[in-house]
């Protein structure tokens, strides 16, 4: 795979260019930018590159519209794609390529057995630090990548600050995030930060319709993820699009009788998303006696690649609550374009019921419950009760009707 395949974040790609041209590459490093934007899939490519015994120029054609500023780059250097080295970060077996994540702690010298909200200290200093003071095994680098580094605890980011700002020779370190203002104000001071932009509404829609799906669901799953190619993807092969029709039907007939039933349909729908996610990835318990590396999945690639750390049930209570975030602020944009004459929606198996809400629910009644939403989504990844967050919510939205 090359950088240039890369796309939608040619910024970033050429950030990256710019310091390894001027020999100037900084050892630290922030990606951040929403989830499933393509953080972590540069993230390997630019480490594949830095691993690369022989890295190659290729014409810069493919990122023509990256901004003028840019244009000062005809060629981007590249990695190979044919060594012993490319061919080990492609299978996740390179010894010099550390990804990092809350899976480790079950591997730490405490063999912490429960999931963990935050990334632990034992996991960096094990996993980080440790190692960061080794020799590369194959001599050129050895770089890390933290994924959602802003789960990091106070005493983690406090220990990592040492080697953030005085890394051994040849140590790179890359931090993953979608929440860069959790970071301690003095490990930002110490990393080069990279911004990732949503991608293009018409990128989504093209790779979506490429993959098979629908043109209704390519329709809305491209608005719903609101420029995060890996969401769009993976909730377009899980078959949700039934389930969000049902969804937004029983929210459009809401009331204080059906309140509590809705609640614990979306909690049981979450239980089976949890199962078909599991089921289509075909994972298996984890053995906690088993030794950390990299674990090879479908296509060749690591389960590191870029899957969510995120247990299967909260991603399915996550993205239900973004359903139901997306369809009051359809309602919102019904009402704006009802002033306008020209009501149209992604949602056309939904418009019907995206209607009586819109009647329902006043803009700013929309506004408020969408807020209520966000503060629910916190509360679910504090480890509150979801039963108690869903009844709560259903009882938050007949509050706020108009």
């Amino acid at each position: 795979m090359s950088i240039l395949d890369c796309q939608g974040q040619q910024s970033a790609v050429l950030r990256l260019q710019r310091a390894l041209r001027g020999r100037r590459v900084p050892h630290s490093y922030i990606f951040y930018g929403p989830e499933g934007v393509g953080k972590s899939l540069l993230a390997r490519q630019w480490a594949k590159l830095l691993l690369c015994p022989k890295p190659v120029r290729r014409p810069l054609t493919t990122m023509k519209d990256a901004g003028a500023a840019d244009h000062n780059l005809d060629e981007i250097d590249d990695c190979c794609d044919q060594c012993r080295d490319c061919r080990m970060v492609e299978a996740g077996t390179h010894p010099d390529l550390h990804i990092i994540n809350r899976d480790l702690a079950r591997f730490t010298s405490l063999k912490r057995a429960r999931q963990l909200i935050n990334l632990p200290i034992d996991v960096i200093r094990e996993f980080v630090i440790k190692p960061a003071g080794i020799v590369p095994t194959r001599g050129r680098a050895r770089i890390f990548i933290i994924e959602e580094s802003e789960t990091m605890s106070q005493a983690s980011q406090n220990a990592l600050l040492k080697t953030l700002e005085e890394p051994p020779p040849g140590t790179f370190l890359i931090l993953i995030t979608s929440r860069p203002e959790r970071f301690l104000p003095t490990v930002q001071s110490r990393c080069q930060s990279v911004r990732f932009g949503p991608l293009p509404y018409t990128f989504i829609h093209k790779r979506l319709t490429a993959t098979g799906v629908p043109a209704e669901q390519v329709r809305y799953w491209a608005d719903f993820c609101n420029g995060r190619l890996g969401p769009a993807l993976e909730l377009a092969q899980l078959n949700l699009y039934e389930k969000k029709c049902q969804l937004i039907r029983q929210l459009a007939g809401l009331n204080y009788y059906s309140a509590l039933d809705v609640a614990a349909w979306i909690v049981d729908q979450a239980k089976e998303f949890a199962r078909s996610y599991q089921k289509q990835r075909q994972e298996p318990s984890t053995d906690d006696t088993k030794k950390p590396g990299p674990t090879k999945k479908k296509g060749g690639r690591s389960r590191e690649s870029g899957q969510p750390l995120t247990s299967p049930t909260r991603l399915g209570q996550t993205y239900f609550l973004q359903m139901l975030s997306h369809a009051f602020s359809e309602a919102l944009r019904f009402h704006g374009q009802q002033e306008q004459g020209k009501p149209q929606s992604v949602n056309p198996e939904s418009a019907r019921q995206i209607a009586q809400i819109a009647q329902k629910y006043s803009p700013w009644a929309c506004a408020k419950a969408v807020r209520a939403t966000a503060h629910t989504e916190g509360l679910l990844q504090a480890n509150v009760n979801p039963s108690l967050l869903f009844e709560s919510l259903m009882i938050e939205y007949l509050r706020v009707e108009s």
